[in-house]
Formats: structure tokens, C-alpha cells, sequence
């Protein structure tokens, strides 16, 4: 189940079975015998072939990227509930995964942008699951607040090269100073 946008983007990389796929797009619902999967553009996204899915049954969603965010630990980003995560560092890794992830909210429409979030608070759902984030349980309205400020948020701007060199100057070689294998010329 993907978009058609989606499905030639994996495509270039091996062929698809197309006789395997289903093409959904946002607004459009899939019965999948107990449950009814609904598409729908996360307020939030990379690229134009991404959407989110609402689990018609359980209320979950899967919100792709949207609501993602880098955790300062590998343990936090494998925790089974993202409250294990201080409350500001929640709020400020979402803005930078806002602004990396989604590198033109900077630009939008503050009122069109906060629009977007209607279809999740219509929808408010108690779980939350997100390809960069731990399970989000009853979180709903206060991610949506965090990321709505994220219209604001300045773009993202990365290391240049003399950050870089100065990284790379504070590195100390592994294992000392460089030792010639043995038997090679020095």
C-alpha cells in the first residue's frame, strides 16, 4: 500500500510486483478485513509521496516522519513510551526534526499550516506512532502544539567546514598515535 509517487521511487531502485500493490491516496480508506486503514498528508513530511494512516479500529495513528524527533540516547529512542523523554527535550528534538524533515515550514502560511493539523484533532488519536519517535500514548494535542510553533521555527542550518575541521581537530586517534603495521615502510 503506497502512493503512485511513492511506488516509482522504490521502483528505480528493483521493480515493483504491481499486481502486489495498492495505490492509496490521502482521503482515500482501505478495508483490510477488521479494520479500516485511512490515508491522509501528515501536517509534516519530506517528500510529496508520504502519508500518514489512521487505524479506523484501534485509533492509532502512524504518522510517518510527522512528529518524529532525534533522541539523545539510544535507550530513549527505543523506550516503549516517549514520556521517558524530559518534556523540553521532546519539544525541542520535534523542532529540529521539524526543520531538518521538513525544511520549507519555515516558509508556510502560519494559518493554512496550522490548518493542516484539523484532520488529528477531528481525529484524536491516543496513540501516536511515528517512524522517528518512542509511542506516543494520549500526547495528541500537545505535539500538535509543538509542532504548529514550528512555522516560526528558523530553518535549519548545518556545520560548514570550519566546524567540521574544528570536530575533527578534537579527535584523538584510536588507540594513540599511529602505529605502521608491521613489515611496512614508516
Amino acid at each position: 500500500m503506497t502512493t503512485f509517487l511513492s511506488a516509482g521511487i522504490m521502483s528505480c531502485e528493483r521493480p515493483l510486483p504491481l499486481d502486489r500493490l495498492y495505490l492509496l491516496n490521502p482521503g482515500q480508506s482501505l478495508d483490510i478485513g477488521d479494520r479500516t486503514l485511512t490515508a491522509f498528508r501528515p501536517p509534516l513530511f519530506d517528500t510529496p509521496a508520504t502519508i500518514a494512516l489512521f487505524d479506523d479500529r484501534s485509533g492509532i495513528c502512524f504518522s510517518s516522519d510527522c512528529f518524529g524527533g532525534p533522541m539523545p540516547s539510544a535507550e530513549l529512542a527505543h523506550a516503549d513510551d516517549v514520556r521517558a523523554v524530559d518534556t523540553q527535550e521532546l519539544r525541542a528534538a520535534q523542532l529540529l526534526w521539524a526543520t531538518v524533515d521538513s525544511p520549507w515550514v519555515h516558509n508556510v502560511d502560519v494559518h493554512k499550516f496550522l490548518s493542516t493539523f484539523q484532520i488529528l484533532r477531528d481525529r484524536q488519536p491516543e496513540l501516536i506512532l511515528s517512524t522517528h519517535l518512542p509511542p506516543a500514548r494520549g500526547l495528541t494535542a500537545s505535539m500538535i502544539d509543538t509542532l504548529g510553533s514550528a512555522a516560526g521555527a528558523s530553518a535549519f542550518v548545518g556545520p560548514d567546514q570550519a566546524a567540521l575541521e574544528q570536530i575533527l581537530a578534537g579527535f584523538e586517534p584510536a588507540g594513540g598515535a599511529h602505529q605502521p603495521a608491521p613489515g611496512s615502510p614508516t
